[in-house]
């Protein structure tokens, strides 16, 4: 496979342009489902603040318990058939949710065993995407390429929750699932449309010889002696342990503590989620004016202040959900500008027949610490109460911010593209 390269915007690449069609669909899916599911299992099914954190750990763990050997794999095999193939189950396991419902037989382990499932598939998807685009978009154009996906996904997570919310209140939070799973099998058969690649290994024959292990010491290798790989890793282990603590008892806290409404919430989500959006816009803007350095600390301090802003939300009235909108809004303008960022770096940064195993080791990290933050919210949650860990949770979200401010990263003005990976970026552009 390779790269269309022409003049303009980066959707005059037809392979990019259907890439990014079709997952925007799923997009939009994915963020109904962020609502409706938790709904479900608070709701419908009563879920106890720990299944709520067990339900958000299992979204995140398959990145932990197999990100790094699906590295293996991306790099050994083409990747097309890899992101059918796990829509194509993400499909069947959600629509088991509204049939399980509509049978009436619907329980909280079905739930946590669907979303295990779909956690898992979304391992492979998620790291053959990052390890196909590359090749579909060429290396020059990946800022761009990224931003659009990323701010597709925010539009998504503005529009979802309150259309999720409105179609809750027409039907129920499981039935409303079932968009979700048609937007996978939408994406899926877009995919099949999609130019075919193949395995991508520098020397095949030697890559077929070495072992699992061999492999992945490689990838790990290039993130530890790339600075700025090697410390925003660092920082996103404590980015995802206290953002997704905060996110495993986000919808209990705004539900049984605040006392506000499911369709309340659904729309507190999307007013927030404007933030997202607009994170995404401005995150290519923002580098180029302030440099990579104090975008990146601005970035991730963010999300620190509008949760903390959230903990002082009490009272099903329209200032308490205006007041838990903006502090959505501050939560979650800053994530998306980290992402494009860093993940552009990486992807071209990383030599072709590596971009599995890299982009699988700094996402096992990133999306298995997300599970265990999931726990440690509930646990909390369990033992202190729903506003003390928004507050503990919001605390430790300063953390990745001092990570970066005290790193080399903190000098850097503008990404490099090195050919070799050997290669390590200059701190001051």
């Amino acid at each position: 496979m390779e790269a269309t390269r022409s003049p303009g915007s980066v959707f005059r690449n037809r392979g990019f342009a259907l890439f990014w069609a079709s997952q925007s669909v799923s997009f939009l899916g994915t963020q109904i489902t962020y609502v409706a599911l938790p709904l479900t299992a608070v709701v419908v099914l009563h879920a106890t603040p720990m299944e709520a954190g067990l339900l958000g750990a299992l979204e995140s763990l398959p990145f932990l318990l197999f990100g790094l050997f699906v590295g293996v794999l991306v790099d050994r095999r083409a990747r097309r058939p890899i992101l059918i193939a796990a829509n194509l189950i993400r499909f069947a396991a959600l629509a088991w949710i509204p049939a399980a419902y509509a049978l009436d037989s619907l329980t909280v382990p079905q739930l946590l065993v669907v979303t295990f499932v779909v956690g898992t598939m979304t391992v492979f998807f998620e790291i053959s995407y990052m390890s196909y685009l590359p090749g579909l978009v060429g290396r020059d154009r990946l800022m761009e390429a990224n931003g659009k996906l990323q701010a597709s996904a925010s539009t998504a997570e503005v529009a979802g929750p309150g259309i999720a919310g409105g179609l809750i209140g027409i039907l129920s939070a499981p039935a409303v699932i079932a968009v979700d799973a048609v937007s996978y099998l939408v994406s899926a058969l877009a995919l099949t449309r999609m130019p075919a690649d193949t395995a991508p290994p520098a020397d095949p024959d030697a890559e077929g010889k070495k072992s699992v292990w061999a492999s992945l010491r490689e990838g790990f290798s290039l993130v530890g002696r790339t600075p700025l790989l090697r410390w925003c890793t660092i920082a996103v282990f404590f980015l995802s342990l206290f953002f997704s603590s905060v996110m495993a008892v986000y919808f209990l806290y705004l539900v049984r503590e605040a006392g506000l409404s499911s369709a309340a919430v659904g729309l507190i989500v999307a007013v927030g989620s404007v933030g997202g959006l607009l994170g995404a816009l401005l995150s290519e803007r923002l580098t180029a004016r302030l440099g990579v350095g104090p975008t990146l600390i601005g970035a991730v301090a963010l999300p620190a202040f509008g949760f903390l802003l959230l903990s002082t939300v009490d009272g099903n009235s329209l200032g308490a959900a205006v007041l838990a909108g903006v502090a959505t809004f501050i939560g979650f303008f800053g994530i998306p500008v980290w992402d494009v960022t860093v993940i552009s770096f990486r992807q071209a940064i990383t030599p072709e027949h590596l971009q599995g195993r890299v982009n699988a080791t700094v996402r096992s990290i990133s999306w298995g610490t997300l599970a265990l933050g999931s726990l440690m919210g509930g646990a909390l949650a369990t033992t202190l109460g729903l506003r003390e860990t928004i507050v503990l949770s919001a605390i430790g979200l300063f953390v990745p911010s001092l990570i970066v401010l005290v790193s080399p990263v903190r000098r850097m003005r503008e990404l490099e593209h090195p050919a070799e990976s050997e290669a390590e970026p200059n701190p001051v552009g």
